[in-house]
């Protein structure tokens, strides 16, 4: 069974935001890793099993409101150059969660430019 969840990327400070309850629905990792389609059509994000250069670390739970944002200069500028997003700007992209699998995966090329 698959949720609906969204990703948010802000190309004027390379951050992207990740929606609690994606991270919640592929069951709370300690660590998760963005996978890019070659054809850069669809992005995996995926539970990890640990730190390394591909991974980011998923903050704890402290209270009822919980965010993820993570700063990933490489990655933004390589969808950034391959979806010809324009710089500066902010997209929104849709995804499914796959609880079963640990994923959701999102789909490129369905981004929406978010109005500042």
């Amino acid at each position: 069974m698959s949720n609906e969840t969204y990703i948010s990327f802000y190309l004027s400070t390379f951050r992207i935001h990740i929606f609690s309850k994606a991270i919640v629905e592929i069951g709370n990792p300690k660590f998760i890793r963005f996978l890019v389609k070659e054809d850069g059509q669809s992005m995996i994000m995926e539970a990890y099993h640990k730190k390394d250069f591909q991974s980011h670390r998923v903050p704890k739970r402290t209270d009822g409101r919980w965010e993820m944002e993570v700063r990933n200069y490489p990655l933004c500028c390589l969808l950034k150059n391959r979806l010809h997003w324009e710089e500066g700007k902010s997209y929104r992209i849709p995804g499914k969660t796959y609880p079963g699998q640990k994923l959701a995966v999102f789909d490129l090329s369905a981004a929406t430019h978010i109005q500042s």
